[in-house]
């Protein structure tokens, strides 16, 4: 199955920006999600609430682990840092956390996204947010 696309926010340096609404964790339990390359892991920083009555799991797939963004087999790491393995966040009951930001040696596909997963029973929202790209010389 293929996972559900993800948009970040792109922050704003040295200003705001609205969080947006986010998505529904429920509708991606069974596909997973992912965030499009550009800016794939780069910069990415996510909230996740967790609106259940228990403790849910999020998974940040490390490169080469679980499905591309197309739902095909994953055709192995990418790079070094994926061999640290996937980012596993316990998520309390009733609960929003802050994860990231991510790095693209470990958390980079193949196809140059970054690959979400979520534990059954997970509902809630995940917002994902993207750090503003650096220009250098004005």
């Amino acid at each position: 199955m293929a996972r559900s696309v993800l948009t970040p926010v792109v922050l704003v340096r040295d200003g705001s920006v609205a969080d947006g609404a986010g998505a529904a964790i429920a509708g991606l339990v069974s596909g997973g999600a992912y965030v499009a390359d550009p800016p794939g892991p780069n910069g990415v920083k996510l909230r996740v609430a967790n609106s259940d009555t228990a403790a849910h799991n999020v998974t940040i797939r490390a490169g080469g682990n679980g499905v591309t963004a197309s739902g095909a087999a994953n055709p192995g790491v990418p790079f070094e840092g994926a061999t640290v393995g996937d980012l596993v966040v316990s998520v309390p009951a009733s609960t929003t956390l802050n994860i990231g930001p991510l790095t693209s040696d470990r958390f980079t596909q193949a196809d140059g996204s970054l690959s979400i997963d979520f534990a059954a029973g997970f509902t809630g929202t995940i917002w994902v947010f993207r750090e503003p790209v650096a220009h250098i010389g004005g």
